[in-house]
């Protein structure tokens, strides 16, 4: 198959003719290079991208060799700015229902990250700790590798911030970034995990004990369980009144969770 079309989000073919080269139709032409111009904010996909992590990359070696993909360069959004307090590039109003907000943007290499071996960047107005990767991934069938990032310490209870880096090796003037951010689920107590081995481990020790148990000691046995059997009834009906007198309720209270919504969805523009 020969190229696709170079729009970040089209699967088509290119229609390789003189007029549209790089894209699939007129239409996907003038898109791309409209949503691509200086100036403009990241692309914003309410609910998420849902695309697989090869359209990304190749969008990042379309734009490595002149092509307009339609993600525009926002200088500084991945490296100097904290996304929940940049308004001007990032909206945090979520429609009803959304629970996952995504943006594509394209901005210089991450390597200001890159100080000390923890690998963090403190962005300028979250006090403590920053960004910090948690994986890397050499995609060698693209020729590039996709780095993961999460906030720590999160700014905010209600919302989980990531951020996803796509380059290509052995270009450095920027990369792709996708960053995320969707609502903080509601955390689970752990649940104790009973394995395989332990059972058996378990029913060894068990059989090791009954196994032990010496044959000239049954009549011991046997002569402490009728002596601890005479038990005064008298001390057993005490403490059982007592046991009961002291019973108590514990009410607990419910808390919503905080909800971020937006009062009107019909002011999102989508180009589909």
């Amino acid at each position: 198959m020969g190229p696709k079309c170079a729009l970040w989000d089209c699967t088509r073919p290119a229609l390789g003719s003189e007029l549209f080269e790089d894209y699939c139709s007129n239409f996907h032409a003038t898109l791309a290079v409209s949503e691509d111009s200086p100036g403009l904010t990241p692309v914003l996909r309410p609910g998420g991208i849902n695309l697989k992590d090869s359209l990304l990359f190749n969008a990042v070696n379309a734009r490595a060799q002149g092509k307009r993909v339609g993600i525009p360069h926002c200088e500084g959004a991945a490296t100097t700015k904290s996304p929940w307090n940049a308004t001007e590039l990032f909206d945090l109003a979520l429609l009803e229902g959304e629970t996952i907000r995504e943006w594509l943007f394209f901005d210089k290499h991450r390597k200001a990250f890159e100080s000390g071996t923890r690998k963090q960047r403190s962005l300028p107005d979250h006090s403590g700790r920053g960004w910090h990767e948690s994986r890397k991934l050499v995609m060698k069938e693209f020729g590039g590798q996709k780095r993961s990032y999460y906030m720590d310490p999160q700014p905010s209870d209600g919302l989980e911030w990531h951020l996803y880096e796509y380059e290509i090796i052995g270009f450095d003037a920027y990369a792709l970034y996708r960053l995320e951010v969707k609502l903080a689920s509601e955390k689970k107590s752990p649940k104790v995990k009973v394995t395989k081995d332990s059972l058996a481990d378990l029913q060894k020790k068990m059989g090791r004990l009954t196994a032990d148990v010496p044959v000239d000691n049954k009549s011991s046995f046997k002569g402490k369980i009728e002596t601890n059997g005479k038990v005064d009834s008298a001390t057993v009906n005490s403490s059982q009144n007592e046991m009961t007198s002291a019973t108590e309720i514990l009410h607990h209270g419910s808390s919503s969770p905080y909800k971020y919504l937006a009062d009107n969805s019909a002011d999102y523009y989508h180009k589909y």
